[in-house]
C-alpha cells in the first residue's frame, strides 16, 4: 500500500518537533531488564517469535520508561508482525522515554524510517534514516539507506557508500557484509565482493547456497541471492532464494519488491525464477 500523502503532515510535525534532539547519557540498564531483552533477542535468533514477543512485552510492562524495550518491541511489531502503526507507536515511546539512551533512540528513528519506506514515503524515509545517524552512527541505518538507494533510487554509488559505512561500523555483521558484497560485485570489484561474501557466510554459519544446520537470518539469505544474481550465478541465486523462503520471517519482503529489485533484473523473465515466486509467493 502506497499512501504517503496521508501521513505527510504528521511526519513533518514529528521531524520538526525533534529537529534538535537532546543528547542523552546512556541510562543504566537494570539486570532484570537486560535479561528480558537478551531472552527476546535470543528467541528472535531462533525464529521463536512468540517467545520474543512475550519477553519484549514483559520488559515494556515493567520498564516502559526506558528506551530499549520500547524500541525492540517497535522493531518486533514492524519486522515480525508487519504492523506499521503499532511499530511507530512504540518507536515514538522509545524516543520520548524518560530514561533515554541515544543508541536505542537512533534505533527507533531507523525503525520509523523503515515504516516510512514501507508506506512508499521514500524521501521521508531518507530524512528519518539520516536523523537516526545524526543521533548516533549505526550500521542499521546505513544498511537501510544502502537498500533504499539501490532499490528505490537506483543510485548505486550511494548504496555502495552506505554499505561500506555499515561494514566499517559493524565489521562482523553478516547482513552488512553481504550488502557490501552485492555493491562491490555491481561495480566489478570482485576481489572485495568475494572477500565480504565469504566472511558473511562464515559468520552466518552457512555455505554459498545458504545451507546450514541452524537458522540463518532471512536478510543474509535474501542478500546472498542478490549477490549471486548480480554475479550471474543463476543456480546459486535460486538456491539461496529457496533457503530465504524457508525462513520464518521471509514475508517481510513482498513479491512485488523482489520483482522490482534491480539485483534480480537478469532473472525477472527467467521461467525458473518466476516458477519459484509463483510457488512461494503466488500472485493475489
Amino acid at each position: 500500500m502506497r499512501n504517503g500523502n496521508r501521513f505527510a503532515f504528521a511526519w513533518l510535525l514529528l521531524i520538526a518537533g525533534c529537529a534538535s534532539p537532546k543528547s542523552s547519557v546512556p541510562t543504566e540498564t537494570p539486570p532484570e531488564l537486560a535479561q528480558l531483552l537478551r531472552e527476546g533477542q535470543e528467541a528472535e535468533r531462533r525464529g521463536d517469535a512468540a517467545s520474543a514477543q512475550r519477553a519484549y512485552e514483559v520488559a515494556h510492562l515493567a520498564y516502559g520508561d526506558h528506551s530499549a524495550p520500547c524500541a525492540l518491541l517497535g522493531e518486533f511489531r514492524r519486522f515480525w508482525q508487519h504492523d506499521g502503526k503499532g511499530a511507530s507507536h512504540y518507536f515514538q515511546l522509545a524516543i520520548d522515554a524518560s530514561k533515554p539512551d541515544d543508541h536505542w533512540i537512533a534505533f527507533a528513528w531507523r525503525g520509523l524510517g523503515e515504516v516510512a519506506r514501507w508506506r512508499g514515503e521514500i524521501d521521508r524515509a531518507i530524512q528519518v534514516f539520516e536523523k537516526s545517524l545524526s543521533i548516533k552512527p549505526n550500521a542499521d541505518a546505513h544498511r537501510s539507506l544502502s537498500a533504499l538507494y539501490a532499490t528505490e533510487k537506483r543510485d548505486f554509488e550511494k548504496a555502495a557508500h552506505h554499505a561500506k559505512a555499515a561494514v566499517d561500523l559493524s565489521p562482523e555483521d553478516p547482513i552488512a557484509l553481504v550488502q557490501y558484497a552485492v555493491q562491490m560485485a555491481r561495480f566489478k570489484k570482485f576481489e572485495e565482493s568475494e572477500e565480504a561474501f565469504w566472511k558473511a557466510m562464515g559468520i552466518a554459519g552457512c555455505d554459498e547456497r545458504g545451507r546450514s544446520n541452524g537458522l540463518v537470518h532471512c536478510c543474509v539469505l535474501y542478500n546472498g541471492a542478490c549477490y549471486h544474481a548480480v554475479r550471474g550465478n543463476k543456480a546459486d541465486a535460486l538456491a539461496m532464494l529457496k533457503e530465504f523462503f524457508s525462513t520464518p520471517n521471509h514475508r517481510h519482503i513482498t513479491r512485488e519488491e523482489i520483482v522490482r529489485d534491480p539485483d534480480f533484473e537478469s532473472l525477472v523473465k527467467d521461467p525458473d525464477f518466476k516458477a519459484l515466486l509463483d510457488y512461494r509467493l503466488p500472485e493475489e
